[in-house]
Order: structure tokens, then sequence, then C-alpha cells
């Protein structure tokens, strides 16, 4: 491939008027270009899973050596490794994260999720509080709380943050469907049947929503009118 670049006045583009010297490098305000070769490994016979997640961990270590103070670099291999299963090393990184960004609301979020996937609720609790006390309307972190609070059967807060979720993603099937399964189980099973019917709307294949709605129709049909 051949790259020409033209920093003369004739050049509309030319952010700088008059012309000045522009060195290469990383930087918008630098001279670049990239060709990008991505080599994909081929799986083994019996091997299972996308073998680019192999590639993408490996370089995410990579970038953790290289800049080992790099928020980005361990954001992403903490994602790395929880994709995998490896939660542990996932928690690690996360942690790593948040001590170079301590408010940062995204990390404590994806940390909190890691802590809920590994059994942890109270921590995983604590850290969707600080990510919600960080960003208030943050979808991702009031949806995570209601599914940890659900799992300590504080299906009254699970309710709350679900509907807090749906407020801010009307369009989230599966927030809808989980406010639905709170309040099944706080006994609204008619407000309850509303918010399955409001997912499925939203998606027709919410298999949670369907399967739920049909358990519902059932109890409400056994119960004495």
């Amino acid at each position: 491939m051949r790259y020409v670049y033209d920093n003369s006045e004739a050049n509309t583009a030319n952010p700088n008027h008059p012309p000045k010297q522009v060195v290469g490098g990383n930087l918008s305000t630098d001279e670049m270009a990239h060709l990008w070769l991505q080599v994909v490994p081929k799986n083994d016979p019996g091997q299972t899973g996308d073998p680019r997640m192999v590639m993408q961990e490996a370089w995410a270590k990579h970038e953790v050596e290289k800049s080992p103070g790099s928020f980005e670099a361990r954001y992403n291999l903490g994602e790395m490794l929880q994709a995998r299963g490896d939660l542990g090393g996932a928690i690690d990184q996360f942690e790593y994260a948040i001590k170079i960004r301590p408010n940062d609301a995204v990390a404590n979020n994806a940390l909190g999720g890691a802590l809920l996937a590994k059994g942890d609720l109270a921590g995983a609790v604590k850290q969707f509080d600080f990510a919600l006390k960080v960003q208030p309307e943050y979808f991702d972190a009031h949806y995570n709380r209601g599914t940890a609070l659900a799992a300590q059967e504080n299906f009254m807060g699970a309710a709350a943050e679900f509907a807090e979720a749906a407020k801010l993603n009307p369009n989230d099937a599966n927030a809808q469907a989980n406010w639905g399964t709170a309040l099944v189980q706080l006994g609204k099973l008619q407000d309850a049947r509303s918010h399955y019917q409001a997912a499925l709307r939203i998606d027709p294949g919410n298999e949670l929503a369907r399967d739920n709605l049909q358990q519902l129709e059932e109890m409400l049909k056994s119960q004495p009118r």
C-alpha cells in the first residue's frame, strides 16, 4: 500500500493555516497510516470456542505487560478473562483498573458483575452502589444491582432497581421481565403479568418473559375467584 500526505496550503482539509510541521505518531494531530493484517488461528480437531478469543486475550496480556499502569489495558484484560470464566483473574484486573481510576462507574460496575458471577453478593452490591453514586442514571448498574438484590431475596429492592432500569431503557425486554419476576415474589401477580407482556411486546422471543408468563397464567387460573 502507498500512503500520501498533503500538508500544503492547497489542501482544504488541512487544519493548519498556515501549514505547520507535522510528525508521525498516534495522536490525532499526527500523521498516521496503518495497515492491519489479522491472523486467526485455526481450531484443532475437537477444539471448541472462538479461536479469536485466544488471540484477544494474548494481546490484552501483552498490553498489560507493556503498560501495567494503563486503565484500558487492565479493564480489557479483565473482560477477556471473565469471558472465558476466569473470575478470579478478572476481579484482580478490574480492581487494578479501579486503583487507577477510582471513580470510573463502568469499571466499578464491571467489578460488581464479576463478584456477582462469583457469588459474592454483598461485594457486588457495594460496587453497584458506588457506580450509581458516580453515575446515577447508569442502566447497567441498576439492572445488575436488581439481579444481586433478587439473589439476596430482597425482592422489593430488586423490583425498584428493575423499574429504574426499565425507565432508563424502555426497550429492554429483560428489565421488564425481571421486574415482573420480582413482582411475582412480592405477590403482585397482575402487575407482574403486565411487565411480562411488555417484555414480549418488545421481544416476542424473550424466553424469560414467555416461560414465566405461562407459569403465572397457570397460577392465576388456580386462584379462587
